[in-house]
């Protein structure tokens, strides 16, 4: 029986099956939720008067320099490069600019309102404020080259001097290392208030932060780098040294000043190294996706066990960016667990990367069994309607 849509409504797309995927950006997103982790597990620390060991402070160090402001940008350009994908493959199925601009919307809206409710678990969301970027922004997809390498350039520009003022508070604070004073609530309830009261700051100041990154993914989509990274070797390969290498030159002055190796003469050289490090984290995490295209290449043509389990993670990338909240929340919070009150930033991150092999285990797992992630079932059936 033929399914009939309403007016204006765009016709569900059905889930790629896997010999239709591309490796790479789910790779590239399986990756990325390792990064995230790593960024995201020291935000439930809450130790008491806390004083950092060595082996804490060169944790922090190698976090600064290769995950904080590197990680976001891989998600908002593979969000980019994803709204590319979805958008052609409704275009491909009758759907034009008048129907799948709404779609985008609207599933913005929903992802401002889930991630709203996951603000309540680990107090910092990514899923609301690309939500809330794809609201407002969701025309980009439709502008010219020129135009999104524009905005790609101008908001990074705008994207410096914000983290400039930010980096210059924490200079003149001096509260580099300081713990979460909001995860020691013992009452669920008062650590989700605490933690929702941040949320639409953290909406507003970050959702317009998204558009460097989104920008370059939609100008890379449209080239089907990823798609077809044998014919853009050169690119992929500039972009991998360049990027990174960018990335560490840049990040090493507030690495070593976050880690406290290094003290900042004044409070506008702190700024200027926040500065830094938060600019030259795009071309971080550029460079790293484009990595990733190249090791796709010979992974495609041999796929090991470990590949496929990272990319059926990519594939089920909002279902285990909601588990990692769930784990750490299970795991470091004192409404559970606890152990955010006994270990530091070591601690953390070794629950970091245990998480995301649990998330390799149970997506193997789904894999195996052709389930889709639950949330992206119900991010299709909220964005599509019963029809999906």
């Amino acid at each position: 029986m033929s399914q009939t849509h309403a007016p204006g409504r765009a016709a569900p797309a059905p889930a790629a099956a896997l010999s239709e995927r591309s490796l790479a950006p789910d790779l590239g997103r399986g990756f990325m939720l390792l990064a995230i982790a790593l960024a995201h597990a020291h935000l439930l620390l809450y130790t008491p008067a806390y004083e950092p060991s060595d082996l804490d402070r060169a944790t922090v160090l190698l976090r600064e320099l290769l995950i904080d402001d590197r990680a976001r940008p891989m998600f908002f350009f593979l969000f980019g490069y994803g709204l590319v994908q979805l958008a052609s493959r409704q275009e491909s199925r009758g759907g034009d600019r008048g129907t799948v601009r709404p779609l985008l919307r609207r599933r913005g809206r929903w992802l401002v309102l889930i991630g709203f409710a996951h603000a309540a678990v680990i107090g910092v969301d990514i899923v609301s404020v690309y939500g809330f970027a794809l609201v407002l922004f969701a025309g980009l997809l439709y502008r010219s080259d020129r135009a999104l390498l524009h905005v790609a350039s101008w908001t990074l520009l705008a994207v410096g001097a914000f983290f400039l003022l930010i980096a210059m508070g924490e200079t003149n604070s001096g509260s580099f290392m300081a713990f979460d004073p909001a995860a020691d609530d013992t009452g669920f309830g008062a650590m989700a208030a605490s933690r929702l009261g941040s949320w639409l700051f953290v909406v507003i100041a970050y959702g317009w932060q998204v558009l460097p990154g989104m920008a370059l993914g939609i100008w890379a989509a449209r080239r089907r780098v990823l798609e077809a990274p044998r014919d853009h070797r050169p690119l992929l390969r500039r972009t991998a040294a360049w990027g990174i290498g960018l990335a560490l030159a840049g990040g090493l002055p507030w690495a070593l000043i976050t880690a406290g190796h290094w003290t900042a003469p004044s409070v506008l050289l702190g700024g200027f190294a926040g500065a830094l490090h938060a600019v030259t984290g795009l071309a971080g995490g550029v460079g790293a996706i484009a990595a990733i295209g190249l090791a796709s290449i010979r992974s495609a043509e041999r796929r090991g066990p470990l590949t496929t389990a990272i990319a059926a993670v990519g594939q089920r990338s909002l279902t285990f960016y909601m588990f990692q909240s769930v784990v750490f929340l299970a795991v470091l919070s004192p409404v559970a667990l606890g152990l955010g009150g006994r270990t530091g930033f070591t601690g953390a991150a070794l629950v970091a990367f245990g998480t995301w092999v649990l998330s390799l285990l149970c997506a193997e797992a789904m894999r195996r069994r052709s389930y889709q992630g639950p949330a992206e079932i119900l991010l299709r059936r909220l964005t599509y309607g019963r029809a999906a």
